[in-house]
């Protein structure tokens, strides 16, 4: 279901929701502690930062959350905090060679939308392994490229996966580049993207891949947030995925851009919290 919201309006609530909060007594929330926490992908290793409840005990339901492209895992940090304090575990990690500013092993010329698959797959089994796990409540969230990773490799880890999150998930990518390189055989070595160095392999295996077949065989819970004023990816791409998808709730954010800060962001954690909260029940 598509939902458009005018956030003139949604300020207006959200003042008024602050107001009623600051005027009632709750209970504190959970003291959040983060830790370091390394994977590994045959000899690369891959760094993430683990949150964790401080007082919680038995096994946690857990959020892997994917950055987009030139990102680390500081755009996790705000999404993480706030799901923390209701009881999830969240890992936020750097891709190999996914940014220049990446604790993970690897170069930016050696990374592709595939190489980001496979580092997902190794973080997922990885945390699979942790005592605190809850493995029956697993969620991926991504953001962007962070996004079409996160939906592609759901789809072929279906069966460990409960549900998905997707900010903006860039499935323009693949025809990206087939517009900026038509004849596959004009693609450069090593090229450069918005001061991130790319390599001919991240442009490789795009050309005949149809990422809307492989994301329409995921049947779980999806939930899609992106703006409709998205300039680097159209939300054209997000509602043609909210039809491949067979259990999918979509918001549309009016006149918001790529990247949520703000107002954009609360609203958007609103709607993971809740929508997490459904899916747990």
């Amino acid at each position: 279901m598509k939902r458009r919201f005018l956030l003139f309006a949604v300020l207006c609530l959200a003042l008024g929701l602050a107001t009623q909060a600051g005027a009632s007594t709750t209970s504190p929330s959970p003291t959040v502690r983060s830790e370091e926490h390394w994977c590994q992908r045959g000899e690369k290793r891959i760094y993430g930062v683990l949150y964790r409840p401080e007082t919680a005990q038995g096994r946690l339901p857990l959020v892997i959350v994917s950055h987009g492209f030139g990102g680390n895992n500081q755009w996790g940090k705000p999404y993480a905090e706030v799901l923390t304090k209701r009881g999830y575990l969240v890992y936020c990690f750097d891709f190999c060679g996914g940014g220049n500013r990446s604790r993970s092993d690897g170069k930016t010329t050696e990374m592709s939308i595939f190489t980001e698959r496979d580092d997902l797959k190794a973080v997922l089994h990885n945390l699979c392994q942790l005592p605190e796990v809850d493995t029956t409540r697993i969620t991926l969230m991504g953001e962007s490229q962070g996004g079409i990773v996160t939906a592609i490799t759901a789809a072929e880890v279906e069966p460990l996966v409960h549900d998905i999150v997707l900010f903006y998930p860039a499935f323009c990518i693949p025809d990206d580049s087939r517009r900026r390189f038509p004849n596959p055989q004009d693609m450069p070595e090593e090229g450069e993207i918005w001061g991130v160095k790319l390599g001919r392999c991240y442009g490789e295996g795009l050309y005949d891949y149809d990422v809307y077949k492989v994301i329409g065989t995921f049947r779980k819970p999806v939930l899609i947030v992106h703006g409709d004023s998205d300039r680097i990816v159209p939300v054209s791409y997000s509602d043609r995925a909210a039809q491949k998808y067979h259990d999918v709730e979509y918001h549309v954010l009016h006149g918001v851009d790529h990247g949520y800060q703000g107002l954009a962001q609360w609203l958007a954690t609103e709607f993971v919290v809740e929508f997490l909260a459904r899916q747990g029940k």
